[in-house]
């Protein structure tokens, strides 16, 4: 094997393999020189990266790792030549920059770049010689072919290179130092920019093909140029396909390097995470170290605080305990609260300036509370055995104890005087302004004005940074309960005079004058005591303005809103920060602040002012509006009643709206917005969630006072004013009639609270007899008048009005409330279905059915009735169907002003229900709902069922009474020869005139009809009218039919006027409903009298003559009733010695068609009745 170079090293150019050794011999690759992996396939082995395994990976630094890593990379590259080249001195000759390889395939890559360049350039004027001729003349056409194939084969260099792979679609060749190669390099500098102009210069190989065989006319020809074109081919393939092994190669060395090259920074990426493993470690090892270190330093720290706290508290118990012994050795008594108020100065003063100077207000009361903390464990002692004191060390600690009980009584005066002095002296509330302070509690300066030693000035604005330090010192003092009852009087004497009692008199609240607000509105002045008060009250009474006290009770409201909400904001500021706590061992060190009480704190200050300005028995805002409903309520009569209702609604939204407000307030400035950390401030929320819930109850208990009260006073007010309604036009009322208890009324005695039992309103209903005997004008002007019948709705509005305010205004229709005010609604909808009904309309409907006559004159009409003169009612007034129709109209608007369940956004009934989500209460209003309108309507159809049987009867009277009495062509009966065998006014002897167009009976009739169907249908719906009217064509068939069947008989003439009555009748009867088939079956049996004798067998059973064919009458309308109605012919019987007797050609006819006469026996005329003839028509 040929020699290699010297082994191992940092490695460098022409170094080899590490360790190998070089000897002479033939130029044979050895195995032990050059690995097997190369020599099997050079391109695909795996570099064995000799130089950075000998490298000391822990000490190695990156330009070592690196130059290692290019060492790599040198002898990786020249094993692969030696492979290629089958000489192993390549090992150490090898330099990339003389390496004939690369030389040669960087000339070819260069070479290609340029050629591309060209034919990128020339890509236009390629393809348009495609299409040119010879390019100059006097060509043979070997020339001719010849310059055509070169341009050919341009065109398909132009293909290959920029047409296949496309322009800008990557190239081939490469480089082993990761360059980009050969078209690929070309094509991302210049591909971009011209890529609209390369796509203009695109062809396909077709499109190639199609121009090669061009001008080819001869089999030669075309061979001649398919051969050039195949070796054309031949070369561009070796030659593309060069450029791609030469970019493969390029591609293969050009990984492994960067392979090689990242090995070498990964080494030195896992030492690194090595290191920073080491190094994390260390700092938890050190940490904790560190941590336990700390824990012994600040447990020193803690007990050193203790001893110096325990030396501080010796001796000011031992000063204290001196100045005691002084006072009972002396005999003179010490002026504690002289000396700590600063009236004694400081100079001729005998106690420790502590006590004294303003300045050290908060340590004093820490020393204080410190002092008394061993008083009060010494008396949990009083024999003293445990101390192991003997007598006289025991009245020296009495007297200690007593001089510090007075020092602190002293110390707590003079701060909660300097507090009251400060607030009392008032001014704006900014919190962004801090005045200057010359350092500590008191800043310095004595407390003169009632101040705490400050040096700023406030400019107008409260000095609220001296009520923090001062309410920081109270805290002290039995955790500030003192100072939190001073500074809730201050804030009610000074905000709300009048909450606040007043002696004298014998008014009420205790002795004290009446209320402000009564005050404020009674005219004249004020009241003297005794009988002279007692005078101004009668006085006051008399002259209440209801809208000067609601206006007052806005105002007072809105005051007390607006004065908690910056009360809230100052005691965030002054109370929130007095929470400091002493431990028992932290004595002169320092203070912690304990996190729950200063959450109690500022919580329990506006706790109590809420409980004192609203809750307060006798002079808090609910004792005040109890003060304005007494006086209402000793007014009495309708009008206060009214009053006192608008005046429950205004205290009831007012409160809503005062405890929404401040509820916000509360959650807005009680909670802090900075400086807080997580655990404090989920305490802070958990405190004013708190605050909130007593807003709740004190809202509830407000409100919950007021709303049986209000529930009782509406029920009776809207059942007053629903009364009066009718009282008012002059209607007769019957006797009040105590009802059974209504459950739904019951269940909303629940919703207002404990008391007595809910107002159960009587039934009072319309007196019927007084309805009737006043008529119909007087009903119609009355009671049913359109105006009479809103006013109890437009009442009804404004209970539901004031109902959702009361009960659904104050925590929005949610909860327990949502309850309440489903129940509320749900009676006042009970007791309006119950007066509307049974109170109102009811009566109304009953009665205009009795009024009607259901029995007909007993004289006969005068016919016909003249068409200029008022037709005649039939019984039924006019006026009955406008007391129906306004009936209708009432209980629409009735069910669309309280239901209103398709008028979104109407806040009526049903919306009600739906949105208190009450599914018991909203299916108790529906079935009531139902209930009113099934008792409705039933009694509605017994009115008009009533009119119906009048119009029946008066029908009657005019066909039979009065139809009867003349004959169908006008004349008196009276005046006309009787046959004796002829009846009814259709029995006309023939020859008589046909003037006339319908009988006097029915065109009166028809009159009359007409101008009733005008009312009728005014009344009622077109569903009722159909199916009024189709009855009434029932009836008036029935009637005329029956009277036929029976009684008449039908001459050729009288047929005549029978068909043109029964065609008048029917257009009559046709004006409303559906169904009048029943006419048109009496008009095909109407041709039975107009036909011949020798006619009658083909009408009966048709052309055909069959009987059981089913065509003719006896198909249509069916035998027995043909025959019967033939057998009221005027021809069909005559009379004889031996009585009446059928004619001839009757026995002849009924013979020949086998069929016997139903006239032989007698006539069941039901049979034969409109609703019979429907079926069978059917």
């Amino acid at each position: 094997a040929g020699g290699g170079g010297g082994g191992g090293g940092d490695g460098g150019p022409g170094s080899s393999s590490p360790g190998g050794t070089g000897t002479g011999g033939p130029a044979v690759l050895s195995p032990t020189t050059i690995p097997e992996p190369y020599v099997t396939d050079p391109f695909s082995a795996e570099p064995l990266l000799e130089h950075l395994r000998h490298l000391d990976a822990a000490t190695a630094t990156l330009p070592q790792l690196l130059t290692a890593a290019d060492a790599d990379v040198h002898l990786h590259s020249a094993r692969i030549r030696a492979v290629l080249t089958s000489d192993p001195t390549v090992l150490t000759t090898y330099d990339p920059a003389t390496d004939a390889l690369m030389l040669e395939r960087s000339q070819r890559r260069q070479r290609t770049e340029e050629e591309m360049g060209r034919l990128e350039a020339e890509a236009g004027s390629i393809l348009r010689s495609l299409d040119r001729g010879p390019g100059r003349g006097q060509m043979t056409q070997a020339e001719v072919t010849q310059e055509r194939l070169e341009r050919w084969g341009r065109a398909l260099e132009l293909y290959v290179w920029q047409g296949g792979g496309g322009v800008g679609g990557g190239g081939v060749g490469g480089s082993a130092d990761g360059a980009s190669a050969g078209g690929g390099k070309h094509s991302a500098q210049k591909g971009g920019g011209n890529q609209s102009q390369n796509q203009n210069h695109q062809i396909d190989l077709l499109t190639l093909l199609e121009k090669l065989c061009e001008d080819c006319p001869g089999e030669e020809e075309l061979s001649e140029a398919l051969s050039q074109a195949s070796q054309m081919c031949g070369a561009l393939v070796e030659e593309t396909a060069l450029s791609v092994r030469d970019c493969t190669e390029d591609a293969a060395e050009a990984e492994d390097a960067y392979h090689i090259r990242l090995e070498a920074h990964a080494i030195l990426s896992r030492r690194a995470v090595a290191s920073a493993g080491t190094i994390e470690e260390q700092f938890r090892t050190n940490g904790r170290a560190a941590l336990h270190i700390g824990q012994q330093l600040e447990m020193a720290e803690a007990k050193r605080r203790q001893c110096e706290s325990a030396a501080v508290l010796i001796r000011r118990w031992w000063t204290m305990e001196n100045l005691a012994e002084q006072e009972e050795s002396t005999g003179e008594t010490l002026r504690v609260d002289e000396e700590v108020r600063g009236v004694i100065p400081p100079s001729a003063g005998r106690m420790d300036p502590l006590y004294t100077n303003p300045d050290d207000s908060l340590e004093a009361a820490k020393a204080l509370k410190m002092l008394r903390t061993v008083v009060r464990q010494r008396g949990s002692n009083p024999a003293g055995g445990a101390l192991g004191l003997d007598r006289q060390s025991l009245r020296r600690f009495e007297l200690t104890s007593g001089l510090i009980r007075r020092t602190s009584e002293a110390l707590e005066s003079r701060l909660l005087s300097s507090f009251s002095g400060i607030y009392t002296r008032g001014g704006a509330y900014d919190f962004d302004f801090v005045p200057a302070a010359s350092g500590g509690v008191g800043g310095g300066g004595g407390i003169g004005g009632g101040g705490i030693g400050r040096t700023g000035r406030t400019g107008g604005r409260l000095d609220w940074v001296a009520l923090r330090e001062l309410a920081e010192a109270l805290t002290y003092f039995d955790n500030g309960r003192s100072l939190h009852k001073r500074y809730v009087q201050m804030v009610v004497f000074s905000r709300f005079p009048e909450f606040v009692a007043t002696g004298g008199g014998s008014g009420r609240r205790g002795g004290g004058k009446r209320s402000a607000l009564a005050a404020d509105n009674a005219g004249g002045g004020g009241a003297t005591a005794g009988a002279d008060a007692d005078e101004g009250d009668a006085a006051d009474l008399d002259d209440l303005d209801m809208d000067a006290t609601r206006s007052q009770l806005s105002t007072l409201f809105h005051r007390v809103c607006e004065v908690c909400t910056a009360e809230f904001q100052l005691i965030a500021h002054v109370f929130s920060s007095s929470a400091v706590s002493m431990s028992a061992n932290a004595g002169g060190g320092g203070s912690t602040y304990d996190t729950s009480q200063m959450d109690a704190v500022p919580l329990r200050v506006a706790r109590a002012l809420l409980q004192r300005v609203i809750s307060d028995p006798r002079n808090g805002l609910q004792a005040r509006i109890d003060d304005v409903l007494a006086t209402i309520d000793r007014r009495g009569g309708v009008d206060a009643g009214a009053k006192k209702l608008d005046t429950f609604v205004v205290v009831h939204e007012k409160a809503a709206v005062l405890f929404t407000l401040l509820k916000d307030a509360a959650r807005e400035h009680l909670v802090p917005q900075k400086d807080s950390e997580g655990e404090s401030l989920a305490a802070h929320h958990r405190a004013v969630s708190s605050l909130v819930q007593f807003l709740s109850t004190q809202e509830i208990a407000l409100s919950e006072g007021h709303r049986r009260g209000y529930l009782n006073l509406e029920l009776r007010m809207l059942h007053h004013e629903c009364c009066a309604n009718l009282d008012n036009v002059g209607a007769r009322l019957c006797r009040p009639m105590q009802m059974a208890a209504d459950p739904l009324i019951s269940a909303a005695g629940r919703a207002g609270g404990s008391g007595p039992g809910v107002y159960q309103a009587p039934l009072v209903p319309l007196d019927k007899g007084g309805v009737k005997k006043a008529g119909f004008a007087t009903l119609l002007n009355g009671p049913l008048k359109q105006s009479v019948l809103r006013q109890p709705l437009i009442n009804a509005t404004d209970s539901l009005a004031r109902a959702r305010l009361m009960f659904g205004g104050s925590q929005g229709g949610t909860g327990g409330d949502a309850d309440a005010t489903a129940r509320v609604i749900t009676a006042i909808y009970s007791q309006m279905c119950t007066f509307y009904g049974q109170a109102y309309l009811f009566p109304i409907i009953e009665s205009l059915g009795e009024m009607l006559r259901p029995s007909a004159p007993s004289q006969p009409p005068n016919l016909p009735f003249k068409e200029d003169s008022p037709p005649h009612d039939l019984g039924v007034d006019g006026s009955f169907w406008v007391g129906i129709e306004r009936i209708h109209s009432a209980a629409k608007a009735f069910d669309r002003e309280l239901w209103a369940e398709q008028r979104t956004g109407s806040v009526r009934v049903f919306e009600i229900l739906v949105g208190t989500r009450s599914n018991t209460c909203l299916a108790q209003a529906k079935e009531r709902r139902v209930r009113f309108f099934q008792e409705l309507e039933e009694r509605g159809e017994a009115a008009i069922l009533r009119a119906l049987d009048t119009l029946s009867v008066h029908i009657q009277w005019i066909l039979v009474a009065g139809g009867e009495s003349m004959l169908a062509t006008g004349g008196s009966r009276l005046l006309h020869s009787v046959t004796g065998k002829g009846s009814g006014p259709y029995a006309v002897p023939t020859g008589s005139a046909l003037d006339a167009t319908n009988s006097p009976a029915v065109k009166s009739l028809t009159y009359c009809l007409r101008a009733q169907f005008v009312h009728t249908q005014a009344a009622l719906t077109s569903e009722s009218l159909s199916a009024f009217w189709t009855a009434l064509s029932m009836r008036l068939y029935d009637i005329l039919v029956a009277r036929l069947l029976q009684h008449y008989y039908v001459s050729t003439v009288g047929a005549v006027i029978l068909s043109r009555d029964v065609e008048a009748l029917r257009s009559v009867a046709m004006l409303a409903g559906r169904d009048h088939s029943h006419w048109d079956n009496l008009r095909e049996l109407l041709t039975l009298y107009m036909t011949p004798p020798d006619s009658l067998r083909t009408m009966l059973v048709g052309a055909d003559g069959d009987i059981n064919s089913g065509k003719g009458l006896f198909g249509r309308a069916g035998r027995d009733q043909a025959l019967v109605f033939m057998s009221r012919r005027v021809d069909y019987r005559v009379k004889t010695n031996q009585g009446m007797k059928k004619c001839q050609w009757v026995v002849d006819l009924l013979d020949d068609l086998g069929v016997y006469d139903p006239t032989d026996q007698q006539v069941n005329i039901a049979l034969y009745s409109a609703e019979q003839s429907r079926k069978g028509s059917t």
